[in-house]
């Protein structure tokens, strides 16, 4: 009988610890930061490569992904504004999901923020039909959202209750060449979300660091032709070199995990920083460009970290997976590990 009530008191201790560290687990919130290579500059790349990639992301369970796209609140600011020195910027960076945007406005007679609203509504629900999902695409389509439509074009079985009218046919059109794109974008992070049956992907960059660079410094272009000599080798130095070996061996293997391991280590993190960032803090341009370029890429850094921390409100004690060009990395996580409700997830 004493035996028994010490083995049932110790089972309850045990019991009680393991609640502690679930709880103690959970208590901040999970973020990993994923440096990515940007994808679309492997002419040789398919989804293929990133296999083991996806293997290991999924062991993280995480609830929300970020890609490196603005969202569309900024871009409608940024049109807002009516300055000349942001139009190129616009249409690059958000000219296609502002026209189809538009396009479907027009079609459901509802406004960007109404859209918004819509779709965020349609995703409270527990469990979508395939009219409500199709309607959700229409909706996410009309707050710019292309990578959240195309997640759920994706998941409706039947495409053809989209409709059939012009724009119903555009739309479709247009998804379809999204979900056969060959970058970070639709590659991985959809693939990973629609494996983790989530609902939508989060916005967090802002690409104004150059146009505001360009706009206060016009010569910055001649100011570094005319210092050419303090950057000549920087692309040869080895740490570039052993990307560019590692992503030649990954398309020989049909596998890149190789690649991310070394782009999320601290000695790539570190010699980029080095060979990239630190440089212009050293280079001494009597105009100051230099120092604006710097200031400039903190600033954006920190402006995509805002948005980073906007969706860990929405996620609270959760787990949140960044997939960003490789030499934010470190700044980013720089930032979030000031912020005591953060807990930063290494992916290596």
């Amino acid at each position: 009988m004493k035996l028994l009530l010490r083995v049932c008191f110790l089972l309850v201790i045990l019991l009680k610890v393991q609640i502690l560290c679930a709880q103690k687990e959970l208590r901040k919130t999970q973020i990993m930061v994923l440096g990515t290579y940007h994808l679309n500059q492997i002419k040789e790349f398919n989804s293929e490569m990133l296999d083991n990639l996806v293997v290991k992301l999924n062991d993280f369970n995480f609830d929300a992904i970020c890609i490196e796209k603005m969202p569309g609140e900024l871009l409608y600011d940024i049109e807002s504004r009516n300055d000349s020195a942001f139009v190129e910027l616009l249409q690059y960076f958000g000219g296609d999901r502002l026209e189809i945007a538009k396009i479907a406005q027009e079609n459901l007679g509802i406004g960007f923020m109404e859209a918004q609203t819509k779709s965020l509504e349609l995703l409270d629900n527990d469990k979508l039909s395939e009219v409500d999902r199709s309607l959700l695409i229409k909706y996410f389509i009309a707050s710019t959202d292309l990578a959240s439509a195309t997640l759920h074009y994706r998941y409706l079985e039947n495409k053809s209750i989209l409709g059939s009218s012009e724009f119903e046919e555009q739309i479709q059109e247009k998804l379809e060449k999204l979900s056969k794109s060959k970058n970070e974008i639709y590659s991985l992070a959809l693939r990973l979300a629609y494996n983790r049956n989530l609902q939508k992907l989060e916005y967090i960059d802002n690409v104004q660091d150059e146009t505001l660079l360009y706009k206060y410094y016009p010569n910055f272009t001649q100011d570094y032709v005319n210092n050419q000599e303090q950057f000549n080798g920087i692309s040869k130095l080895p740490v570039y070199n052993k990307v560019n070996d590692l992503v030649g061996q990954g398309v020989e293997s049909n596998d890149l995990l190789n690649l991310y391991v070394f782009q999320n280590s601290k000695v790539f993190q570190d010699q980029d920083f080095e060979a990239q960032w630190s440089i212009w803090l050293n280079t001494n341009f009597s105009s100051g460009s230099d120092r604006a370029r710097y200031s400039l890429w903190e600033m954006r850094n920190l402006q995509i970290t805002a948005n980073i921390l906007k969706i860990a409100s929405l996620y609270p004690k959760k787990r949140i997976l960044v997939i960003i060009g490789a030499s934010h990395k470190s700044f980013i996580e720089k930032y979030l590990q000031q912020i005591p409700d953060i807990e930063i997830t290494d992916f290596n």
